[in-house]
């Protein structure tokens, strides 16, 4: 849908921001290689996880209906939130290097299988929050938007991309003419003026915004 197509360019910015993306040695492309390259490369490695990430989410938002992956509704697979990259990168190394069985998939698969393996496709650990990132509760999150504006769009593109990859989900998407900025400006401004949403978790905060500006049709 467009309003995701919108969001992603976003998501994908604040990734590479956060990791330093630079030209490096090729990643290898299969996993035994890929362990090995990693004890040297870690930001290599590192980007390579998040790239894999990337891709995966938005295979699972551009998918058409009718494919297999959308008759399935096979699980997604990544980093979940409350798992920082440089945390859920060692973890899927040394998971990797834990299994030798793995060594002759590509590495993209080896990445999947650890993710896995290591949180069961979960989308979220806890309460979803990072250190110095979007703060749990929504009446914190409005006051850090205020001063963290990018972060905030961030985590509003990450909700959208929870609400389509759960598919038959019961919450609302702004419409496809709808782009983050004033997604995001709209959801803040609406949470602003409710404060009986202030003890939500953020993520529930954000999707009852989009419920209440953009009732589903």
């Amino acid at each position: 849908m467009a309003r995701i197509c919108v969001a992603i360019p976003v998501t994908i910015l604040a990734l590479c921001a956060s990791t330093g993306v630079q030209a490096a040695d090729p990643v290898p492309d299969k996993v035994g290689a890929f362990v090995s390259f990693c004890a040297t490369h870690f930001a290599d490695c590192k980007n390579k996880v998040v790239s894999t990430d990337v891709a995966t989410m938005a295979a699972v938002l551009f998918a058409k209906k009718g494919t297999p992956s959308a008759k399935t509704g096979a699980p997604t697979c990544v980093i979940p939130k409350g798992v920082n990259n440089d945390t859920g990168t060692k973890k899927i190394l040394a998971w990797l290097g834990e299994h030798n069985n793995t060594y002759a998939m590509t590495t993209e698969d080896g990445i999947h299988a650890a993710q896995k393996a290591l949180w069961n496709c979960q989308t979220k650990i806890g309460d979803g929050t990072e250190p110095g990132g979007p703060p749990a509760k929504i009446g914190q999150f409005v006051v850090y938007c205020s001063s963290h504006y990018a972060e905030c769009g961030n985590e509003m593109v990450a909700v959208t991309v929870s609400i389509m990859a759960a598919g038959h989900s019961k919450h609302c998407l702004p419409p496809d003419n709808v782009e983050t900025k004033e997604m995001t400006v709209a959801a803040l401004g609406w949470l602003g003026q409710h404060q009986e949403t202030y003890a939500l978790n953020t993520d529930d905060g954000i999707t009852a915004a989009f419920d209440h500006l953009w009732p589903c049709h």
